[in-house]
């Protein structure tokens, strides 16, 4: 039999998705604190999932909950957060009465604006930690491997 440290060492070592989600932890992190140090204290990495997912001239909460893969209450709730902190807005569905959209304010467009910038430092920080070639390579390979397991993904939901 194998050793509990010994698996648990080989599980931290070989697991790329344990790589992953603490690369993005520790990125979303970093980016909400420079967010804050830059004015935008009130925004959180879970609301870039709703601002991206902004169509220009509004879109539906449960639209935006199916864009960002989470349930519409959680939506709701993000929804909520960036209208009170002002950077989005609620109002009525030209198309149906009964709904409503959400569209992004002036603050929210400026934030959205910050945000390229700030992507674009980030990106030129891990060239300049990695190199032109490295930086390229990587994109490419995790392009390729979210490809494969989107793929899977989808086929797995087919067959349900």
């Amino acid at each position: 039999m194998i050793p509990h440290d010994t698996l648990i060492q080989h599980i931290q070592q070989k697991n790329i998705a344990s790589y992953l989600h603490r690369f993005s932890r520790l990125l979303s992190s970093l980016s909400e604190h420079r967010w804050a140090a830059d004015g935008y204290a009130d925004v959180r990495n879970a609301h870039v999932q709703l601002l991206r997912n902004l169509d220009p001239g509004g879109t539906r909460n449960t639209v935006l909950a199916q864009r960002a893969q989470i349930t519409k209450q959680t939506m709701g709730r993000l929804v909520r957060e960036l209208t009170e902190a002002g950077y989005v807005s609620i109002t009525p569905d030209p198309s149906d009465s009964r709904a409503q959209q959400v569209q992004l304010t002036e603050r929210g467009q400026q934030f959205l604006v910050y945000l390229v910038s700030t992507l674009s430092d980030l990106e030129q920080a891990f060239v300049s930690t990695v190199g032109d070639y490295r930086y390229a390579d990587f994109i490419t390979t995790l392009h390729d491997l979210l490809h494969f397991v989107e793929q899977r993904h989808q086929q797995l939901s087919q067959q349900q």
